[in-house]
């Protein structure tokens, strides 16, 4: 895992957010939650909205 900002790999668990692990960089002190989903709708629903 890498800070979004810096990439930096220096990363530290820094609580919970809405029950999923928030972190933070040592370097630059960005806070951050990794999470793998897909934020908004797909494509093919944008499409057929349309």
């Amino acid at each position: 895992m890498e800070c979004p900002r810096c990439a930096s790999t220096h990363i530290r668990k820094n609580g919970k957010k809405s029950s999923k692990q928030n972190y933070i960089c040592a370097h630059c002190g960005r806070q951050f939650i990794d999470s793998d989903e897909q934020q908004g709708y797909p494509e093919a629903m944008k499409k057929e909205c349309l």
